[in-house]
C-alpha cells in the first residue's frame, strides 16, 4: 500500500523568537523527508554554509541625526508599490510543509504587501494561487521551460491569464545536485506539479529527475521567447557571475 504523505494542517500565530526556533518547530509537523528536503541543500552543504555566511555579513549601517521618528519602509519597484524592499521569491512544493500549500503562502504575502513570486513546480494551479493572493496582490512566474516550445506558449499564457505581471526565467538550475540528505531519506516528491503536469507529475521522482525533464539546454534566445509569447518583463534569476551579464 502506498504510503501517503501527512504534511501539516495547524494555522494561527506561531511562538518563536528566532528562525531557529522556527525550524525546531517546523521537525515537530513536517514529515522527515520533506523536512529534509526544505531544509538541505546539495552535496555536503558546503555552499549552503557559504550562502549563510555571506548573508550573515550583508551588515546595515544606521544613518544617525536624520531627523526621522517614524522611518517608512515603503518602495516602488516595477510598478508596484511594496510594503518592503523584500520580495517572496520561488520555492517549489510549500505542499511539503502544509496542507494549504502556496494558497496559505500567497495569501500572508499578500496581506504583507509584497510580490508573491509562483514556482513552476508549486503544489497548487496559478488559479488557486490567484484566488488565495487576491485580485490586487501583485504576482510574478517563475517558470522552468519544457523541452517543448509548444507547452511553454501554453504554461506562459495560463500566467499571463491568471495575472501574472513578470516572468522569471531561472538559468542557474538546468541539473539537480547531488542531494545527500535526500538520498539518505530515500526522498521523492509525494505531490503532483499542476503547473506542469503537460510535461512531468513530479510524483515519485528525485529532484534531479524532476529538473531533467525541464529544458536544460538555455540561451538568450529563450529569454527573447519568453518576452514574445508573454509580452511581460522578464527576470532572470541565478546569474552569479558579472561576465553572464
Amino acid at each position: 500500500m502506498e504510503k501517503v504523505y501527512h504534511a501539516g494542517t495547524n494555522e494561527g500565530l506561531i511562538d518563536f523568537i528566532n528562525i531557529e526556533d522556527l525550524e525546531l518547530a517546523a521537525t515537530q509537523v513536517i514529515p522527515n523527508g520533506g523536512y529534509g528536503y526544505i531544509s538541505s541543500g546539495a552535496g555536503d552543504l558546503f555552499t549552503y554554509r557559504e550562502n549563510e555566511k555571506a548573508f550573515n555579513h550583508r551588515l546595515i549601517i544606521p544613518h544617525v541625526l536624520k531627523d526621522v521618528e517614524l522611518p517608512d519602509t515603503t518602495i516602488g519597484f516595477s510598478g508596484e508599490t511594496l510594503t518592503a524592499p523584500i520580495i517572496m521569491a520561488p520555492v517549489a512544493a510549500h505542499g511539503l510543509a502544509h496542507e494549504q500549500a502556496e494558497r496559505a503562502s500567497a495569501k500572508g504575502v499578500a496581506e504583507f504587501g509584497t510580490i508573491y513570486t509562483a514556482s513552476s513546480y508549486a503544489s497548487c494551479t496559478l488559479e488557486e494561487i490567484r484566488k488565495a493572493g487576491g485580485n490586487t496582490a501583485p504576482q510574478w512566474f517563475q517558470f522552468y521551460m519544457s523541452k517543448d516550445d509548444g507547452i511553454n506558449t501554453d504554461i506562459l499564457e495560463m500566467a499571463k491569464r491568471n495575472g501574472a505581471k513578470a516572468i522569471v526565467l531561472t538559468a542557474d538550475a538546468t541539473v539537480g545536485g547531488n542531494r545527500e540528505t535526500d538520498r539518505r531519506n530515500g526522498f521523492t516528491f509525494p505531490l503532483p506539479m499542476p503547473i506542469v503536469q503537460a510535461y512531468q507529475s513530479g510524483v515519485g521522482q528525485t529532484m534531479d529527475a524532476v529538473y531533467k525533464s525541464s529544458k536544460q539546454k538555455l540561451s538568450p534566445k529563450d529569454i527573447e521567447f519568453i518576452t514574445t509569447h508573454s509580452d511581460l518583463p522578464v527576470y532572470v534569476k541565478g546569474v552569479q557571475s558579472e561576465e553572464d551579464v
